[in-house]
């Protein structure tokens, strides 16, 4: 029986990529690195699917300072590839730098943080990844049409993530399960990934890019059937696999952007984007009364299927708020979860704590304000670029504001900013996003602006 879902799978994939050389081209072999990047990030280390023990070694906390050399140099030869790509195309480095200095302020600062680290050299290597990070999206917004290029990525990411999440959980539990411990209750299912939340994150984004591709694919002047129920068959795995990686920051977070997707383009809700800095004010605001007032916290966590603790990341704030770093300038890049205090979580938790499960925390942790306030200070220029993009109708722009949103609020629970993950991935290309690098969708696929193709 493994045998044919296997053949059924691989045939399946296939077959979406042979239908997409016409209906989504990739327009370069820059785009096939940045595949092969985006795979990476939304799936495994390369190691760990050559020799399957990625879970054992991430429960050591000698991985998070040493690394894996076999994914070092993997990482090494796609980011000269990817530099070698970008360099190619000789681009305008004004115009890059102009689409969000406030970006490039926190990328600088973020380098010039590795100096005051505990670790400044295993500092320096996680930078130089994000380094690696901002190439790969430098390439698909420096595109011809970086908007097909977008699509023709991510669809192909999409068309290898859930079809194969759903083999390994159906066929291949080694593969596509794993046990927590003695400490839960049973083993959870984690598809591509190596845990259940990136599963949650992977599924949330897919679906996310599906739900959008399918409206571009409905509103074109020929409709491919076709084309529109494969799209339909992913969605219905999409569903599938949210409901088991039971993760409720997925879940709430693509009903959140769907929601976005659906409803954006219609006069009432448009008009409310003018006044969308009022509503993060109030968001702000309800936020506050949430954590402040009781009885609310508890009523909240009831409908999204959670216990008043968050599932303990509570317990875990509050442990991280005493610790000693400097507030100004926090502990360098990524340099928290390094060394003493890596040992320290991993022993006081049953679970091997990696991360602050805040990505405003931890953007803390390792920043500091100063840190903090760049990061503020990106998400306002980005909003307020893509509530211009909105406001043209734009259908991409439409997309990339309701990633925005979604990952505002998964970073409430999980830490997503400024780390190797396709949220940040997608957040970047939002606030590099500028018009005059971006040509409308090709003919027969769907209208960008106001119907234009």
């Amino acid at each position: 029986m493994q045998l044919v879902a296997v053949s059924i799978c691989v045939l399946f994939i296939l077959w979406l990529f042979v239908r997409d050389h016409k209906l989504r081209p990739m327009t370069s072999w820059g785009l096939w690195v940045v595949l092969a990047w985006v795979w990476i990030l939304g799936s495994r280390h390369v190691s760990s699917w050559l020799g399957g023990a990625a879970r054992e070694l991430e429960s050591e906390p000698f991985v998070f300072l040493e690394g894996n050399p076999f994914d070092r140099n993997v990482y090494f030869i796609m980011i000269i590839s990817g530099a070698i790509a970008l360099l190619w195309r000789k681009p305008d480095w004004k115009k890059i730098f102009d689409s969000n200095r406030w970006f490039f302020a926190f990328f600088i600062y973020c380098g010039i943080s590795v100096l005051w680290s505990d670790f400044p050299f295993v500092s320096l290597k996680r930078w130089i990844k994000e380094a690696g990070n901002l190439i790969m999206i430098l390439i698909l917004v420096t595109e011809k049409n970086s908007i097909t290029a977008t699509r023709a990525v991510f669809a192909r990411y999409a068309y290898l993530a859930i079809p194969l999440s759903v083999l390994f959980i159906m066929y291949f539990p080694d593969i596509g399960w794993y046990d927590r411990g003695e400490a839960w209750e049973s083993a959870v299912c984690s598809g591509v990934t190596t845990e259940k939340n990136q599963l949650g994150l992977v599924t949330f984004i897919c679906g996310l890019f599906l739900v959008w591709d399918l409206i571009q694919t409905s509103v074109a002047r020929k409709k491919d059937l076709v084309d529109l129920l494969t799209r339909g068959v992913l969605l219905l795995m999409v569903v599938w696999l949210v409901y088991m990686a039971k993760s409720s920051t997925a879940l709430v977070c693509l009903i959140l952007g769907t929601g976005i997707l659906l409803f954006m383009n219609r006069p009432f809700f448009k008009r409310q984007v003018r006044y969308i800095g009022t509503y993060a004010l109030v968001s702000g605001l309800l936020v506050f009364l949430v954590w402040s007032v009781p009885g609310i916290l508890d009523s909240v966590t009831d409908i999204v299927g959670r216990d008043k603790t968050l599932t303990g990341r509570t317990d875990i704030w509050a442990d991280l708020l005493k610790e000693p770093v400097n507030p100004l300038l926090g502990t360098g890049f990524q340099g928290f979860w390094l060394g003493n205090r890596m040992e320290y979580y991993f022993d006081k938790y049953v679970f091997h704590l990696t991360q602050a499960h805040n990505g405003y925390l931890e953007t803390y942790l390792n920043g500091g304000l100063l840190g903090v306030g760049l990061l503020i200070a990106i998400i306002i220029v980005t909003g307020r670029k893509l509530k211009k993009e909105v406001l043209r109708e734009s259908s991409f722009g439409i997309l990339l504001f309701a990633f925005l949103v979604a990952a505002l609020f998964y970073n409430c629970t999980e830490a997503m900013f400024s780390k190797l993950n396709l949220l940040w991935f997608l957040m970047v290309i939002a606030a590099l996003y500028y018009p005059r690098f971006h040509d409308s969708l090709p003919k027969g696929i769907a209208p960008d602006v106001r119907g234009n193709r």
